[in-house]
């Protein structure tokens, strides 16, 4: 029986650590966390490029990449227990609730003429919690 315990126990380590159980160290997480708002430099970036014969559906998707983008800082923040990302949570969030709130029907300029001033807002925060960070790439 005991045999059959350590066994079982044996087992359930080797799952863990093969599925990241391992919790990354200090500098481990931070440059993950520098690396995630990297990616989200980028797909604000393609955001920000949308110009009049892009669509709303195109800036639709933009943001669906922002978001996922968001959802990766989020999670990786998660990981460093003093890091506020207040700041930046809520940019998203107005721009998440701008975006949603485009007309379907909206004329691309109007679009991006309504978008435009929540994107920059994340993209403020994003660049203040990567100076705070010291990360590198900015």
């Amino acid at each position: 029986m005991k045999t059959w315990i350590f066994f079982i126990a044996g087992i359930l380590i080797l799952v863990c650590a093969a599925a990241g159980c391992t919790q990354p160290t200090e500098e481990e997480a931070e440059a993950q966390l520098c690396q995630d708002l990297e990616t989200l430099g980028v797909a604000l970036q393609n955001m920000q490029d949308l110009n009049a014969t892009s669509s709303v559906g195109d800036i639709r998707d933009a943001r669906d990449e922002v978001a996922s983008a968001m959802e990766a800082v989020r999670n990786s923040a998660s990981e460093l227990g003093g890091v506020r990302v207040d700041e930046l949570n809520a940019a998203y969030d107005n721009l998440d609730r701008t975006v949603q709130s485009l007309p379907d029907d909206a004329s691309v300029v109007e679009a991006i003429q309504t978008v435009r001033p929540e994107m920059q807002a994340v993209r403020d925060a994003r660049r203040n919690l990567t100076a705070e960070l010291n990360c590198t790439q900015q």
